[in-house]
């Protein structure tokens, strides 16, 4: 009687052990997941994103649903809610446990015509040549960061600035109405001497070529068109130009037929070689070769 006692014994101490050594290694998917995530803000105008955060420790499967049949699975990022309303946003992380959001949409209060924020500003420059950077938009504050001093360089809508070094430069720009900043980027060439002219005469010949094509496939004709009036010809349509070394017409009238030779063929501005008036630096001549070699009538 005694052995089959202590047999039993055994056995009921052996299963024990094993249900402690099951527990022991599921301890893991036992213990829940606590979901760390953030959405933000709660609270935003029609047209403005929120942005959602998962952060949860061994997250392998995450849904983002936004109350609306719009679903992302990605752990970080933005969305824009096309409707004004109130949203319940869920989060499943593992497919087995979810946290949720509360989300309210109001109607903007921007004022009506509004148009979306964007900078104006050149994509190269000079270095110490003073910039002008313009805000198309409405707001009523503003915060430039240029990106030369790590800080905030202007709160005025259209500031000017030149910059100290050479390089490539991230600007951005922020409001009030701004969830996150506007970005642009430039280009500032190193300061030039009378003896390197030549390499910045073909900088400039090759910035024209550039926004003279631009005309010709199609893009805005007066962004282009003013651009190298005012940096270049010192605002004087009437500078000369010549095509593939014998049409002679001044710079408007020629920009004006490249407009239309856009739209009726395919045409490539294929070099431009520029003079400048020595008192004044203005491009006074703009020799261009072009294709087809009958462009210009």
């Amino acid at each position: 009687m005694d052995k089959v006692l202590n047999r039993w014994t055994l056995i009921i101490i052996a299963f024990i052990g094993i249900v402690l050594t099951v527990m022991w290694f599921l301890r893991g998917s036992i213990v829940k997941t606590e979901i760390r995530a953030w959405v933000s803000p709660r609270e935003v105008e029609l047209g403005y994103p929120i942005r959602f955060i998962d952060s949860t420790s061994n997250a392998t499967d995450v849904l983002w649903e936004f109350g609306n049949g719009d679903s992302s699975k990605e752990r970080n990022g933005v969305y824009l809610f096309p409707q004004t309303g109130k949203y319940q946003v869920r989060l499943r992380v593992n497919n087995s446990v979810e946290k949720h959001f509360i989300v309210t949409v109001k109607e903007s209060n921007r004022p009506s015509g509004y148009q979306p924020i964007k900078i104006i500003a050149p994509q190269t420059a000079i270095q110490n040549e003073y910039i002008s950077f313009f805000a198309d938009g409405y707001s009523k504050e503003w915060r430039w960061e240029f990106g030369e001093t790590g800080e905030v360089d202007s709160y005025e809508k259209n500031p000017t600035y030149a910059y100290k070094l050479p390089g490539s430069y991230q600007i951005k720009l922020m409001s009030e109405d701004l969830a996150f900043p506007i970005v642009h980027y430039i280009e500032i060439l190193p300061e030039y001497t009378e003896s390197d002219d030549s390499d910045v005469f073909s900088l400039i010949a090759k910035d024209i070529q550039e926004h003279l094509q631009n005309i010709i496939d199609g893009e805005s004709f007066n962004e282009n068109y003013n651009y190298i009036l005012s940096k270049y010809l010192c605002n004087n349509p009437n500078q000369l130009v010549i095509t593939n070394g014998a049409k002679q017409t001044d710079f408007y009238s020629y920009c004006y037929d490249l407009k239309f030779i856009g739209s009726q063929s395919t045409a490539n501005i294929q070099d431009v070689v520029i003079e400048t008036d020595k008192g004044s630096n203005c491009v006074k001549r703009i020799l261009v070769k072009q294709s087809p070699s009958t462009a210009t009538k």
